[in-house]
């Protein structure tokens, strides 16, 4: 019986370190997301980012931005180019985020 417990113990533990690293990647993209979005509209504090959609295969995301002066707007952020659009009428987010919805 002893022996069955370590490779279940062993099949949790990665599975844990791939979950919390998929986590933790996820975490460092949206704050890099929120300070480029806060620089790109001149803003102090990182903007607060919701909505977020993945796009191309994760390369992409879509969401919304809120700026703590009130401004806001939709935006679409590139992971592998690190372009950033914060425009609903630029042409990267009308190419990469009309039609794609958060659910």
């Amino acid at each position: 019986m002893h022996n069955l417990w370590i490779p279940v113990v062993a099949i949790l533990a990665v599975a844990g370190l791939i979950f919390g690293g998929q986590a933790y990647s996820d975490a460092q993209r949206d704050a890099h997301i929120a300070a480029a979005i806060a620089e790109g509209r001149q803003s102090q504090t990182p903007a607060e980012i919701s909505h977020l959609v993945r796009v191309n295969k994760g390369y992409g995301v879509c969401g919304d931005y809120t700026l703590a002066n009130g401004g806001s707007g939709p935006f679409y952020y590139n992971s592998a180019t690190k372009r950033l659009a914060l425009s609903a009428n630029a042409d990267l987010y009308r190419d990469n985020c009309v039609g794609v919805s958060d659910s």
